[in-house]
């Protein structure tokens, strides 16, 4: 958490000073008074800047918390897919199959999680566990009408565990591309340097100062939201828990 909180004061920092440190080499150069025409023009194009520069933010900061909601929508597929599994596997009256999900559960927890926040990936182990699920289910040997229909449905919410877990794989290992960085960092020390035809009052440098700290602030949630993992807001794993809780219950 303390890491997250200083990273976030640092994008707060760095903006301010991405802002404010362009106008201020441009004053000294060319001085803090200009006329109407230079005025008109700076401020023309510092408008024209901020509607692109604001899209860009406001188009990728909406991706990515879409992304994080469309994780979250594929964890509870995914604890739901094997949840069903082991109490399907209950009335076929499988207890390998049900020892598998069961550990699955586990592994998802107790190594996939750690995997996820530190290398950005996830564990083998979560995989070795699939893969054993996957047998499980293999090895069945259906007798009558019930027990096949049992088997095909457990096959059904297999082929969902294993796509939803790539699918986090993947969400695990995304990245928001340096394009967008060197965009939005360029973009707001444009519009931070057009400021130079104002004087720099501690009334402009508040003002300025706001949209920068601003400006920072939507950065950082745009970084920390593409780490789901390991960032201030994270997903954690409650859906899994859940479904653990529910296997040791026995409800």
């Amino acid at each position: 958490m303390w890491t997250s909180l200083a990273i976030a004061v640092g994008f707060v920092l760095v903006a301010f000073l991405v802002a404010t440190a362009p106008a201020g080499w441009i004053r000294r150069r060319h001085g803090a008074e200009h006329v109407g025409e230079t005025r008109d023009l700076a401020r023309d194009i510092a408008t024209r800047l901020g509607v692109l520069h604001g899209l860009i933010l406001g188009l990728v900061f909406g991706h990515v918390v879409a992304q994080s909601g469309d994780l979250r929508t594929g964890l509870r597929a995914e604890a739901a897919a094997v949840e069903h599994i082991y109490y399907l596997a209950h009335d076929y009256r499988a207890p390998a199959v049900q020892a598998a999900a069961a550990r699955y559960v586990d592994a998802v927890i107790d190594r996939d999680w750690p995997s996820q926040r530190d290398a950005g990936e996830v564990s083998d182990a979560g995989w070795i566990a699939l893969r054993a699920v996957q047998a499980s289910l293999l090895a069945l040997e259906p007798g009558n009408r019930r027990e096949h229909v049992l088997a095909d449905a457990m096959q059904q919410d297999m082929w969902t565990l294993e796509r939803q877990r790539q699918l986090r794989g993947y969400q695990s290992a995304e990245h928001v591309p340096f394009e967008f960085w060197f965009a939005a960092v360029v973009g707001l020390a444009l519009i931070g340097a057009l400021t130079f035809v104002y004087a720099p009052t501690p009334k402009h440098l508040a003002i300025v100062g706001a949209y920068a700290v601003y400006a920072g602030l939507v950065l950082y949630m745009i970084f920390d939201l593409s780490r789901p993992f390991a960032g201030l807001i994270t997903v954690g794993p409650e859906a899994f828990e859940n479904a653990r809780g529910s296997f040791r219950s026995g409800l």
